[in-house]
């Protein structure tokens, strides 16, 4: 609910002041955002929007009830989000696309998006049937069913480099013929700084080749990109932005590298905890063809300029080798 209109008399003196304030930033050319006017994306995508959930097991059976193996499925965290801090981080980045496009009775709208300077990011669309949409609020189709539309994003004219993504319906918004999604998205190379991106939309349709199937496009073109600063440390290079981070592994021989424990230390001694034993606190992950550097995308904002080290632990593994190897180490 928004608060009522207020009314406020001030001294010619601040009036002037102000007035010279905004001179300024109009011939600097500075965009400013109010606390409030991304309250919705910033809640959607990086706060409470979307529920966390407690680490769980699922037991995976054969067709004669035995239990064939676990598996396990770890906590995930989600924070509230400071506004003040998100709107100066972020405020400047986000696009308002508000762009639409029908297919097959549906109504698909990209509300905002934001991206970093390496192509990680989140979209949120709305969709809407008059007739009804027919999604679970889970997002999960059992039984062989399956939502009537899929999609997929890519750099803009570039549809043969595909990008990782994973969507998530806010709860809040869902009903029998309206929802929103939040869609983040991370490259497999990163994403040139011209570079707008397109989101694809086919509509499924039994006893069709999906080659025939009816599409359509909606375009975000190319924006302003938040900046990323680099860390550093035992032949690694890390690119921490508010929205995610890309790890550069610099090892010739190295087949596959995976990452155990990522956690984010600040100067107030605060630790974001991107992965744990027992805990995963990023959205969406990918790793380039050559599987040395991954992009992970982050379910909250980070302060990168109050980052002081990146704790890192993880393994890789060289062709014709058995076994792996292992690091443990801090960058700065």
């Amino acid at each position: 609910q928004e608060s009522p209109e207020r009314i406020v008399h001030m001294k010619k003196k601040r009036i002037i002041t102000f007035a010279l304030a905004a001179a300024l930033i109009l011939a600097l050319g500075v965009t400013t955002y109010a606390i409030g006017v991304h309250t919705g994306f910033f809640t959607s995508v990086f706060g409470t929007g979307l529920k966390g959930r407690e680490a769980f097991d699922v037991e995976i059976k054969d067709d004669k009830g035995n239990t064939v193996t676990t598996e396990h499925y770890p906590a995930i965290e989600r924070v509230d989000v400071d506004e003040e801090l998100a709107e100066n981080l972020t405020g400047n980045y986000i696009a308002a696309v508000g762009q639409s496009v029908e297919l097959d009775g549906f109504t698909f709208t990209i509300q905002e998006a934001l991206l970093d300077d390496n192509g990680i990011g989140a979209l949120t669309v709305h969709v809407s049937n008059p007739d009804g949409h027919g999604l679970k609020q889970s997002g999960h189709y059992e039984n062989g069913e399956r939502p009537r539309f899929g999609w997929t994003v890519y750099p803009q004219g570039d549809e043969m480099h595909m990008m990782d993504m994973r969507d998530y319906i806010l709860p809040d918004s869902f009903s029998g013929t309206d929802a929103d999604f939040v869609l983040y998205i991370t490259p497999f190379t990163p994403l040139p700084s011209d570079a707008g991106l397109t989101l694809k939309i086919m509509a499924y349709k039994d006893g069709v080749n999906p080659p025939d199937w009816p599409t359509a496009e909606l375009t975000i073109p190319a924006q302003e990109k938040v900046p990323s600063r680099e860390l550093t440390g035992d032949g690694i290079t890390a690119k921490i932005s508010p929205v995610g981070l890309t790890l550069c592994y610099d090892i010739p021989n190295a087949q596959e590298v995976i990452d155990d424990i990522m956690e984010l230390i600040f100067s107030d001694g605060s630790i974001y905890t991107i992965k744990g034993d027992d805990l995963v606190n990023f959205a969406v992950a990918s790793r380039s063809p050559d599987q040395r550097t991954l992009y992970y995308c982050f379910n909250r904002l980070c302060d990168t300029e109050a980052v002081t080290e990146l704790r890192l632990q993880s393994h890789w593994y060289a062709a014709g080798e058995q076994g792996n190897h292992t690091i443990d180490t801090v960058l700065r």
